[in-house]
């Protein structure tokens, strides 16, 4: 027998697959075309390598008029999260059981907006995600440390924001752009998880609702539109070897991540915002704040995508009525001076850790927007809560039988203007989910 009979070979191979729905001029849009991109991926003796799948297009942006933006226009793309802010909901399902949805995010572009400057520096902005997504993040360098004044932080922010604007720049009378090519990868907890065996799934379907115009578009004095074109799922695939797929498909069970999203309104400066979400394998809760009037509304200077601190001065989390799985309450108060622009100007630190656990283990988070100081621009401010719920075992709490809920109290300010104000709360739950697959029938989660 020689050596490469006795090597079981696997092929390696990068698919591109194009909407199922796609329409003749194969262009999507919320306002002017299809607001529902479909991925099919065939059921196959393979497996997903979901980590690196990525969604690919080139995004397009038009005044008011239907004029293609020029360099000039004061309109710009989120700063943030870049051409992630399409994405307003992300369903992933079985293609062969219909009626099994594996993981359901709405509001996505919300959760980006948390996950990526959480886990991304700013040197990771400066070159990953401003190439591959046109952000250029949240700065949180200290002007203190740089030796200049709070103003010319401020005017370099602006500069930079300025430059992002030729990535959306159709026409002009400087060089003709033709829109700008983005590959964003897919933030899931499906596609965080380990490779994804399509035989045993049944094949996938990808479903994308893109976000309304005035959801994706920052600092615009019009209502501006976009639409992209050229969408590919670039999805690449690792086939089975000759051994694996003599051992066919059985009845199995099969582990993955997921996130589940709710909203909430924070009304009142003493506020408990309760959740009752039924999950089995909870491991993580994370919170941002919006102003309710900042959201779906262009016009405002401040981006909606933008983690504001709404004044936190204590914070404690409960399960049931009871303190869990911190057994204090964190306040956020220092000093004798001003308590209300203190706590809105600062991060309070064990508020950061907290939050930081909330995507992995604190201690091994290398790279990260987030900092205890406020930015010179206050707009660029980047807050959230954050908590896990089970950094030992893995596995999750159970949730199904009652409630999750944070006690807040917050002066409700906005930082801009420090007018007192409803708050819009996302919340995103990561959970362990865990489905019994019997081929030829339902899938089924384990009870």
């Amino acid at each position: 027998m020689s050596v490469n009979d006795r090597i079981a070979t696997q092929i390696k191979r990068y698919t591109k697959i194009t909407p199922s729905n796609a329409t003749g001029t194969g262009k999507f849009s919320f306002s002017n075309g299809n607001p529902i991109i479909r991925f099919t991926i065939a059921e196959a003796d393979a497996f997903l390598l979901a980590p690196e799948t990525r969604f690919q297009f080139t995004l397009k942006a038009f005044s008011a008029s239907g004029t293609p933006v020029k360099h000039n226009d004061t309109g710009n793309i989120s700063s943030l999260i870049g051409s992630n802010s399409i994405i307003q909901n992300l369903t992933i399902s079985s293609r062969r059981y219909a009626t099994s949805i594996a993981e359901q995010i709405l509001n996505y572009n919300q959760l980006v907006s948390v996950a990526h400057p959480a886990l991304s520096s700013c040197r990771d902005y400066a070159t990953q995600r401003s190439h591959e997504q046109m952000s250029v993040g949240k700065g949180i360098l200290n002007q203190e440390e740089l030796n200049q004044p709070a103003e010319a932080e401020v005017l370099n922010r602006t500069a930079v924001k300025t430059l992002q604007r030729k990535y959306i720049s159709c026409a002009g009378n400087e060089a003709q752009d033709i829109g700008w090519d983005c590959s964003v990868p897919l933030y899931c907890g499906m596609f965080m998880s380990e490779n994804l065996d399509l035989r045993l799934l049944g094949g996938l379907e990808l479903e994308i609702t893109l976000a309304p115009d005035a959801n994706v578009f920052d600092h615009a004095d019009n209502n501006y539109t976009y639409e992209i074109e050229s969408c590919i799922l670039n999805a690449p695939l690792l086939y089975k070897s000759a051994s694996q797929m003599a051992q066919g498909v059985s009845p199995t069970s099969f582990s993955f991540l997921s996130f589940t999203s709710l909203y909430n309104v924070a009304q009142s400066t003493s506020a408990t915002i309760t959740n009752k979400v039924g999950l089995r394998g909870a491991l993580s809760m994370v919170q941002k704040f919006v102003p309710v009037n900042y959201i779906n509304n262009p016009a405002q200077y401040a981006n909606a995508f933008a983690s504001w601190n709404p004044g936190v001065q204590r914070l404690t989390f409960h399960r049931n009525g009871q303190r869990f799985p911190l057994e204090y309450q964190i306040s956020t108060e220092r000093g004798s001076g001003n308590p209300d622009v203190e706590v809105i100007n600062q991060a309070n630190a064990q508020v950061l850790l907290n939050s930081l656990s909330a995507f992995e283990n604190y201690k091994d988070v290398n790279h990260t927007s987030t900092t205890t100081k406020n930015l010179a621009d206050q707009n660029d401010n980047f807050y959230y809560l954050g908590v896990s719920f089970d950094q030992v075992s893995g596995q999750g709490i159970d949730l199904t039988g009652g409630t999750i809920s944070t006690e807040l109290e917050s002066t409700l300010q906005n930082p801009v203007n420090n007018i007192a104000g409803p708050m819009g709360v996302f919340t995103f739950f990561l959970n362990r989910e865990t489905l019994v697959i019997t081929p030829n029938q339902r899938i089924q989660a384990i009870e």
